[in-house]
């Protein structure tokens, strides 16, 4: 299987058209490139394949190798396939690779809070110190606000994107109880 195939491998496992597989690669890629790649009519450069590989989380030795991702994206449960599929979300993962624990656990116990909160009429977050019911929400507000208002050196915020995500869970938060 060549680059081309499993170039086309991949975007049909990912379920993306040529032209929504070129607008996830970093830079101006028009979807035609895409198609020339995957026809053979063109070779891609060592970079822009790093560039595919970056985009979609697959190694680099995926395009050369015998063993490729596609198949094992088969064992992906659909839910995973689909949020592989999702741009915004793609780029949430990336961006939490350069967290530090203690923040990536912040923003896990702020997405926990949004999706229980839409989920459900009670909200439980759950975290070392216990169960919080929606009667005491206010705690996890009073925490998120004395984060957003410490220094650095209480919270390392390393990406500006993760100032918006506290805020943005305070402001829904603050939504709810009215």
């Amino acid at each position: 299987m060549g680059v081309g195939d499993k170039l086309r491998a991949l975007r049909k496992k990912l379920g993306l058209t040529q032209k929504e597989f070129a607008s996830r690669i970093p830079g101006k890629v028009d979807y035609t490139y895409i198609g020339k790649l995957e026809r053979g009519e063109q070779y891609p450069s060592l970079k822009m394949l790093e560039k595919i590989g970056r985009s979609f989380s697959v190694p680099l030795s995926y395009f050369f190798e015998d063993d490729s991702i596609t198949g094992t994206l088969d064992f992906f449960p659909e839910e995973i396939k689909d949020l592989l599929k999702d741009k915004k979300r793609q780029e949430l993962l990336k961006s939490t690779e350069l967290l530090d624990d203690k923040d990536l656990y912040l923003v896990k116990r702020i997405v926990d809070v949004l999706v229980q909160s839409k989920m459900q009429p009670t909200l439980q977050v759950l975290e070392k110190g216990g169960k919080y019911r929606i009667e005491e929400k206010e705690s996890l507000i009073s925490r998120i606000r004395q984060a957003l208002s410490s220094p650095a050196t209480v919270l390392s915020l390393k990406e500006p994107w993760v100032r918006k995500v506290l805020r943005l869970a305070l402001a829904t938060l603050e939504e709810e109880e009215k």
